[in-house]
């Protein structure tokens, strides 16, 4: 099997490069099975001092295949508790993790870079919750992050609507750390990096400790009931329209009678 998750550590820096351009990144089980593996890695090895996180080519990651979807047995309760898993390893690494967001972070893409500590984006990237457009809930804890960084009324908006946060709005909700120029996203992320390298890292390792332990202390419990609504919306009309309208290139017409 063609491996989709890679890893570079180069003077206590480890990039995690999500490398499916082809599909825009789109995430599936392996992988985020892979970038689990990877992260957990990455915790353990004291060569490591700070994580990046970015997507190969054009885009971060465009969340779930909408082409693996119209299986129509894509979504599942095991495949969304792993989302979730995948979105916390980051959460719980005690390493700094920056998320280097290049074009669009949309569904479950958007919940691994909402996962990290920082998140550098441009002007042209955006974040992009997209869950509600092919008539689902939500996965990879994105409603939890979101709820942590930008307050309930935003996260409600943010997921009803799946309007694209670009970098300066990102910037003034708090859902960027910096916008890098054009062209200039690796070199500013790097910079960023490189910043906290200077940093008392043992400090840094037990705020995010206390950040975990306090603040995430009922993720798990969240992302269950996650799963459950995501297996239950996979199996809906209104999902089924979505994929199916977004394959053939026209606007879905949802069931209003559904609930």
């Amino acid at each position: 099997m063609e491996k989709h998750i890679n890893l570079n550590i180069e003077d206590g820096i480890a990039t995690i490069t999500i490398d499916r351009p082809s599909s825009n990144n789109a995430l599936n089980a392996p992988m985020f099975r892979d970038l689990i593996s990877t992260v957990e890695h990455c915790d353990a090895d004291d060569a490591v001092k700070v994580l990046i996180i970015t997507g190969a080519g054009k885009n971060f990651s465009a969340g779930g295949d909408i082409k693996e979807m119209a299986s129509f047995d894509f979504i599942s309760y095991d495949l969304s508790i792993l989302t979730g898993q995948a979105s916390l390893s980051l959460r719980k690494c005690s390493k700094p993790v920056i998320a280097m967001v290049n074009g669009a972070a949309a569904g479950a893409g958007c919940g691994i870079a909402l996962g990290a500590d920082f998140r550098i984006m441009t002007e042209e990237s955006c974040l992009l919750t997209a869950f509600s457009n092919v008539a689902l809930p939500g996965d990879t804890g994105c409603i939890y992050h979101l709820k942590q960084i930008v307050g309930l009324a935003k996260t409600i908006e943010l997921m009803a609507l799946s309007a694209p946060v670009y970098g300066e709005e990102a910037l003034r909700l708090g859902l960027a750390t910096r916008v890098a120029s054009d062209g200039k996203l690796a070199e500013e992320t790097h910079a960023f990096a490189a910043k906290l390298l200077r940093r008392p890292l043992g400090a840094l390792v037990m705020q995010k400790q206390l950040y975990y332990e306090v603040f995430y202390h009922d993720y798990m419990a969240y992302s269950r009931l996650e799963a459950e609504n995501l297996a239950k919306a996979g199996k809906s009309a209104d999902h089924r329209e979505a994929v199916t309208a977004f394959l053939e290139g026209r606007k879905p017409v949802f069931n209003q009678n559904e609930h």
